[in-house]
């Protein structure tokens, strides 16, 4: 049940991304959303993790504030990995990631899954 929560907060959180920053392409329908926030979260879970452990000098010197670096560069990973989602340019990237990453922040606190 756990897991089917934060796949939908994620939704929610790419979905409130793509309306909000232009030069984010979302392909319609639900199920683009649903297969986008999947990918992510598993690009996140694997590679977002292995660089937050390798960047912990630089989260530490930045206060946290290279957790958006890391995230811009799990958004880009997913943006390879399917075509159902399309951003351009550095900003359009930067603000994605940084959306993003308030949106699962409030869901998560504001939707306990039970952990």
């Amino acid at each position: 049940m756990r897991i089917l929560i934060r796949w939908g907060i994620t939704a929610v959180a790419v979905f409130v991304a793509a309306q909000l920053v232009p030069g984010i392409e979302l392909r319609e329908g639900l199920a683009s959303l649903l297969i986008v926030s999947a990918i992510l979260g598993l690009v996140n879970a694997v590679l977002g993790t292995v660089l937050r452990i390798l960047s912990i000098p630089f989260l530490i010197i930045t206060l946290g504030l290279f957790a958006i670096v890391i995230n811009m560069v799990v958004l880009w990973v997913t943006t390879a990995f399917t075509d159902r989602i399309e951003i351009e340019g550095f900003w359009a990237y930067f603000w994605a990631a940084l959306i993003v990453s308030i949106v699962t922040l409030v869901l998560r606190i504001a939707l306990p899954d039970g952990e």
